[in-house]
């Protein structure tokens, strides 16, 4: 089993390292093998030229004399012809040893003399050849040799020949055999060999070098990418520093943003909002817990003036039956903000779960207006249902009830005696709206846009006198979103508001099988 400390994955900057320095080493490797491939390939080609060449120097010593091939005065030395060949080459003397294989007459028709032959050593295999494939004469190197058939028939058939053979010792000898030609008839062959001895050895020579200078080029390349990772690192490092001494009291700090558009940039922006609804929600926790207090502490301020004040005065009974009943009004107005404050505390903690059931919005509405309509006559308002066109959503019958309700409920409390509230359904597209419209005080442009917010209130349309929480709205929105819906306000002072709620219809919204989403 492996140390804990390995089984720790390393450090992003760490990881970089290793990946550019494995991308370095198969870089280094595809160079190394292409490299090695293609001086290889350069080296035998030139090879191959250089032996060209001196198979044509060497036919330009060969004559033919009444019908046989005689050798003339080859140069001394065959010079280097190029620096291939100079490389090539494991000595500046490359002159020839050539022993003649048989005798010949001179063309006057007199003794047979022998050639004169030089000895002299030698890296190079020459052997010439007559039309008939027999040996004229040779090096005593090249008798070492083992060479295929091919390598006589071919120039034989005007075709040269070029090939790596191996000599008896198992050396590899670079062969290139051609033919001589006199005006286009080919009288004989001519055979060239070199040992690739020290050009394999040179191209050892270099493999090593390679396999020695790329570790050494590894490291450094290593160290390198450390070390620049370190640099492309430091405005994180500067970021996480900010936001390590970021805490909740200091929200309003923000961490610094680089100059380049880069990712660390894009991550110092997306921190900064994160960090700005961070605080726009501790604010509004702070400002919710300072609503509720205040909310909770007036009744029951009210509750205890009263008691305090029925037990210092003695009454009659009729009066001690008046505080118990304001007393029960403050308790219910208590329990109704405790249960409000209950259901958001559950909402966002997400444990409230909805039904998802086919529900006809229309006959909700129907019932709401049955169920109100008392509570609108004692207000002499005119509560009515508009238009009602059938319209079936997904969602939670209780809670839908619970947001009309709400609505109709707002509607009366801020409409004058007289007024008229009206409840209408529409299908828009694959939406239903639900519109709760009344002729009321309205809402100044500047307070619709928290008129959905916990406990506010637009001064002095939205004071407590009016009675309520402050926390209808809110629940109305956070359960119309928890049906995918939405829901928005249209409104003009001292003429009136429009609450509009939009939901889904159920065949849009059937698809989905998970209880309807919870608003946080």
């Amino acid at each position: 089993m492996l140390p804990k400390f390995l089984r720790i994955p390393p450090g992003i900057r760490t990881q970089l390292a290793l990946w550019y320095t494995s991308v370095s080493a198969l870089l280094l490797l595809l160079f190394g093998i292409t490299f090695y491939w293609a001086l290889q390939a350069s080296l035998a080609s030139s090879l191959d030229m250089t032996l060209q060449m001196r198979s044509q120097q060497i036919a330009e010593g060969v004559d033919e004399r009444q019908g046989k091939l005689t050798v003339g005065d080859i140069v001394d030395e065959l010079p280097e012809l190029d620096a291939t060949a100079a490389l090539i080459d494991s000595s500046d003397d490359t002159n020839m040893s050539i022993t003649p294989t048989a005798t010949t007459t001179d063309t006057d028709g007199d003794n047979d003399e022998p050639i004169n032959t030089r000895n002299v050593q030698s890296s190079l295999y020459i052997r010439v050849l007559d039309a008939k494939g027999q040996v004229v004469y040779t090096t005593t190197s090249f008798n070492t040799l083992q060479l295929p058939r091919s390598s006589v028939l071919d120039p034989l058939k005007g075709h040269p020949w070029r090939g790596t053979v191996k000599d008896v010792h198992g050396e590899e000898i670079r062969v290139y055999s051609t033919m001589l030609l006199d005006q286009s008839h080919i009288d004989g062959v001519v055979q060239v060999g070199q040992s690739l001895e020290v050009l394999n050895g040179r191209l050892s020579d270099i493999v090593w070098g390679l396999i020695l200078i790329t570790p050494i080029v590894l490291l450094f390349s290593a160290a390198v990418c450390y070390w620049l990772a370190g640099r492309a690192f430091r405005p994180i490092q500067r970021l996480a520093h900010t936001a390590r001494e970021i805490e909740a009291s200091d929200l309003h700090r923000r961490v610094p943003v680089p100059r380049p558009h880069d990712e660390v940039r894009d991550l110092a922006l997306i921190f900064n909002q994160m960090v700005e609804r961070l605080e726009h929600a501790f604010v509004q926790q702070r400002r919710f817990v300072a609503d509720a207090s205040h909310e909770l502490r007036t009744p029951v301020a009210v509750i205890r003036n009263m008691t305090e004040v029925a037990l210092s005065h003695p009454a009659e009974s009729e009066d001690y039956v008046a505080v118990l009943r304001e007393i029960n009004v403050e308790t219910e107005r208590l329990g109704l903000l405790i249960s409000d404050l209950l259901t958001l505390a559950r909402a966002d903690e997400g444990q409230v779960l909805f039904d998802h059931d086919a529900v006809r919005l229309d006959l909700l509405v129907t019932d709401v207006i049955e169920s109100m309509e008392p509570l609108a006559l004692e207000r002499h308002i005119d509560l009515s249902a508009g238009e009602l066109q059938p319209a079936t959503v997904l969602g939670d019958a209780a809670r839908l009830i619970q947001v009309i309700m709400s609505l109709v409920d707002n509607a009366i409390t801020y409409t004058n005696p007289g007024g008229k509230v009206t409840l209408s359904v529409v299908i828009d597209d694959d939406m239903a709206l639900l519109s709760v419209r009344d002729t009321g005080i309205g809402i100044a442009p500047e307070d619709q846009k928290h008129i959905f917010e916990r406990f506010y209130r637009a001064d002095p349309a939205r004071s407590r006198a009016a009675g309520g929480s402050g926390l209808g709205l809110s629940i109305v929105d956070w359960i119309v979103k928890a049906h995918n819906g939405s829901v928005r306000v249209e409104s003009q002072l001292g003429r009136g508001s429009t609450f509009i709620v939009s939901l889904p219809l159920e065949d849009i919204a059937r698809p989905a099988t998970a209880p309807l989403p919870l608003l946080r």
